[in-house]
């Protein structure tokens, strides 16, 4: 959530009120007792009361005070609490008594836990309110209940003296300026400061009201017009009465800016009065009328609001309504719609994902203000705020949608319910790549789904984490454990830099599955403990329903069998009430393991011949394959074992599941207890064997790889092969080592094997335990050195270990790309370089690196595949850079952080 709104920056130009700005900063500083301090400035419009109120809280917006919040409460029928949730959003209050809403009929926060919260939030915690703009003395005294008993400092400005509820508060009419003040404030504004008769002039025409003259200043000596002239003009041709000078200077500020110019004040009148910043403008405007930004506020059309943000003054907004045409705003709204949507989706730039999240304050507003933005943004801005677990503007946007628009309340609804669920829309837009990999992912075609993601140097710079969520679960299933970590670790820190609370804790769940994969069961609860945190306060059953699974998992792997069950017996029902069937398919896959580890064939049999059916009516060919494994380990007559796991193991080899398809030729060459099917001799037996071997060798798998060799040796009947085997198996450093020790004191003693329906434990398939459990590592390293002379240069070589296959040859038919990232502002040439490994410099690769600015810089290289675009090894390094006029200063980078396959 964003810190504290800040208030607006005391207008600049401003003139005079020192005084009455010394005397009312003293009453907001004193100590008035256990109550709050309230202070109301009334005035008429125009007359300076929101660059008063800026002025007398400047010196605590700049933080060395106490926290300051600023919150425009004008526009049609404000809400009070909305107001008040949106104050507590901007100063991170925490939010006990505060859940997100729900898509039931009651799911509008309560009046009375909003001011309650407020309450107990400002009691412990002193800070400077200001309510700018409010127009009724029922809202007043709604917002200051708020504050009863609190040590607060509340600022109302309005333009009637309210009647306010009896306490300490301090009413402050807000006068025009006099004639020398207004004098000085036109010459801020314009180009002369007028004296004598020129400047009584301008007094009468303008009121005395800064909002005029700072409209008035620019004006003066436009046509060729000296001063003088243009005031006894504008005497004789301007109504009598205020409003109509109002409009008549704003008219004429208009009529004064260029045609392209008066289009862009048309479009950021869509604002209305609410603030908005230069990348929303950005975003709203065509490039090239960025620059009439500055135009208008010299005009006096743009006041510069909050720390780099605008807003559109009083003055041109009230003529401004006839500039607006209902394709403008339908327009503005589709794009809003189109970033919201492409940042929830994935398949925003990362720069489009910031500037998204940095007007989340905006979108808001529009919605608030705007009642045919609804429409639109309604459902997209749910989904963002639930994702970020923004609790407090979440119950805003839910109040503002009435109980006569139900199908915008279903829109709420949903998104807060599945706001990670892509949307109808994404799947249509031609930069919906991350989209179509999604929906490959789920028919179960794993590599095709990395296809359509791209290799990870297309995505790196561009993409958000969601694309590396997806990416790491794809990889995850192939068995490419350090890979999908690398992936995990990735879309962790970036959805935590983003504050995006729910999807990082979807993450989280995906990384403790893969943490289950690598044997690590102890921290895939932890992981999915936070995740469940996060889920319970979301209120997202469909995460709960899932953690329930996962938990069931890790009791299942650590041996606690009772707690498994009763896990996922609950997840099994969650699913079921939610209606998640892809949920209830793995449920009950893992149900149905823990029957056969039971003894209880039959009861996992049917179980799995149902899941097997689910995951095929879903097209899911992954969960399908993983279900017909299963079947052919239980099924006691070979031929139909041996026609299932054939059957599983052609449809891994389509998908491409290394993993899977590893297991399942070790279970055609092993099932059971090595017994050979009819018609499946010896030497077919060995080739399922050794082509299980050698993709656990590919995927790194050790405890698999040994698991291949001892069903060899047992296949050979080569008993000096296989208790060596058995040896290191039963180390500890496996996850089946107790079940390899078993089998090993069974051999000692010449006593028949535990296992007798497959030689190889079933929980065995569930994990992958990499070559360095169990022995020294086998890997490639990638050096860095810093080459002499200007400019940077940087050689980077990929040297393989001793043990390394591609030691053997020198890397020869092998090509690695490398692909360098800055991670500082600098730039890096070429990005994109391939290399053999070899600890020759001739077939490393050459980077110059070109820096933006002196001081420490990081740099981050990736080392993929260049046949499967696989990423192998990423690698960090910094160097500092105290002088660009002096590289040889530079010193030798050296990596900070390494992370390999």
């Amino acid at each position: 959530m964003s810190g504290p709104l800040r208030p607006p920056r005391p207008c600049a130009p401003f003139a005079g009120r020192a005084e009455e700005t010394r005397d009312l900063r003293e009453f907001l500083a004193a100590e008035t007792g256990p109550g709050p301090r309230v202070l109301l400035l009334h005035g008429p419009a125009g007359v300076g009361k929101s660059a008063l109120a800026a002025h007398l809280v400047a010196p605590s917006a700049s933080g060395t005070e106490v926290p300051v919040c600023w919150m425009p409460a004008g526009g049609e029928a404000p809400d009070p609490t909305g107001l008040l949730l949106r104050v507590l959003g901007q100063l991170d209050a925490e939010p006990p008594q505060l859940r997100l809403p729900c898509s039931g009929p009651e799911s509008a926060v309560d009046a009375h836990a909003v001011r309650d919260a407020c309450r107990d939030h400002f009691a412990a915690h002193p800070a400077l309110v200001v309510f700018d703009d409010v127009r009724s003395g029922e809202l007043a005294e709604a917002l200051l209940d708020a504050f009863a008993r609190t040590r607060a400092a509340v600022v109302l400005t309005a333009r009637d003296a309210l009647t306010l509820p009896q306490g300490e508060v301090r009413r402050h009419e807000v006068r025009p300026l006099d004639v020398h003040d207004s004098a000085v404030l036109a010459w801020r504004t314009g180009r002369r400061l007028l004296a004598g008769p020129e400047a009584e002039a301008l007094l009468r025409l303008t009121g005395g009201l800064p909002l005029l003259l700072r409209l008035a200043g620019p004006l003066l000596e436009a046509g060729g017009l000296d001063a003088g002239e243009t005031l006894r003009e504008w005497e004789r041709t301007f109504p009598a009465d205020a409003d109509g000078r109002w409009t008549a200077l704003t008219d004429l500020a208009v009529e004064g800016l260029s045609g392209p110019c008066r289009a862009t004040l048309g479009r950021l009148l869509l604002y209305g009065p609410m603030p908005f910043g230069l990348p929303t403008a950005k975003g709203l405007l065509e490039p090239a009328a960025l620059g009439h930004i500055d135009e208008l506020a010299a005009a006096g059309l743009l006041v510069r609001d909050h720390d780099g943000r605008w807003s559109v003054a009083a003055a041109s907004i009230s003529g401004g309504a006839a500039w607006q045409t209902p394709q403008s705003v339908h327009a503005l709204f589709r794009s809003v719609r189109e970033d919201l949507l492409a940042v929830l989706d994935g398949d925003a730039s990362r720069a489009k994902c910031a500037r998204v999240l940095r007007g989340t304050d905006e979108y808001l507003d529009m919605i608030l203000r705007l009642p045919a933005s609804r429409e639109t943004l309604t459902g997209p801005l749910a989904r963002l705020l639930t994702v970020r677990c923004d609790a407090y503007r979440l119950a805003v946007l839910r109040r503002a949608l009435s109980a006569g628009r139900p199908r915008l309340r279903v829109e709420f609804a949903q998104g807060v319910r599945d706001p990670e669920h892509p949307s109808a829309v994404a799947a249509q837009r031609p930069s919906g790549g991350t989209q179509r990999a999604v929906a490959i992912y789920e028919s179960g075609h794993l590599s095709a789904a990395l296809r359509a993601l791209g290799p990870e140097s297309s995505w790196d710079a561009t993409a958000g984490p969601t694309t590396a969520t997806l990416r790491g679960r794809i990889l995850c299933d192939q068995g490419w454990v350090d890979e999908a970590e690398a992936a995990f670790t990735d879309a962790a820190a970036g959805y935590r830099a983003g504050k995006q609370l729910r999807p990082g804790a979807w993450t989280s769940l995906h990384h403790a599955a893969l943490l289950l994969l690598a044997g690590r069961p102890d921290a895939a609860r932890t992981r999915t403990e936070q995740a469940l945190a996060v889920f319970r306060r979301t209120g997202d059953e469909r995460g709960q329903a899932w953690c329930a699974t996962t938990l069931g998992r890790v009791h299942l792997a650590t041996g606690h069998l009772e707690d498994g069950l009763v896990d996922l017996t609950a997840a099994k029902a969650l699913h079921l009430v939610i209606g998640d069937l892809r949920g209830q398919a793995w449920t009950r896959y893992h149900l149905a393991l823990a029957d056969a580890d039971q003894n209880a064939d039959g009861k996992a049999i049917g179980e799995l011949i149902a899941v097997a059916d689910l995951f095929e009516s879903l097209g899911d060919q992954f969960g399908a394959a993983w279900a017909t494994h299963q079947l052919g380990l239980l099924e006691r007559d070979s031929e139909d074992a041996q026609r299932l796991l054939r059957e599983a193991a052609r449809t891994f080899r389509d998908i491409d599941c290394p993993h899977g398809l590893a297991w399942t030729e070790l279970a055609l060459g092993s099932h059971p207890t090595v017994s050979p099917y009819p018609g499946l001799g010896k030497q077919h037996k060995t080739g399922h064997l050794e082509q299980a071997r050698a993709l656990f060798c590919r995927l790194g798998d050790r405890s698999g790889e040994l698991w291949a060799r001892y069903c060899v040796g047992l296949l050979d009947g080569d008993q000096a092969r296989v208790d060596p085997v058995l040896g290191e198996l039963a180390t500890g450093r496996f996850t089946t080592s107790r079940e390899a020790r078993l089998l090993l004191e069974h051999r000692r003693g010449k006593r028949p094997a535990p296992y007798w329906r497959h030689a190889v434990p079933r929980r065995a398939r569930d994990t992958i335990s990499p070559a360095r459990a169990g022995e020294p590592p086998v890997e490639c390293r990638v050096r860095l050195t810093l080459l002499d002379g200007s400019p940077i240069r940087i050689l980077l070589r990929v040297e393989a270990g001793d043990r390394h296959p591609w030691a053997a040859d020198g890397g020869d038919g092998v090509w690695l790309r490398a692909v360098g990232t800055p991670l500082t502002p600098a730039d890096i040439e070429p990005a994109m370089s391939l290399v053999r490994p070899s600890p020759l410099a001739g077939h490393g690769a050459e980077f110059t690196f070109t820096a933006h600015r002196p001081g420490p810089h990081r740099l981050r290289f990736t080392i993929a595949d260049e046949q499967t675009g696989s990423v192998l090894q990423q690698v960090e390094t910094e160097f500092d850079l105290p002088d660009t006029s002096a590289p040889h200063l530079v010193t030798a980078p050296h990596p900070e952080h390494a992370r390999g396959a």
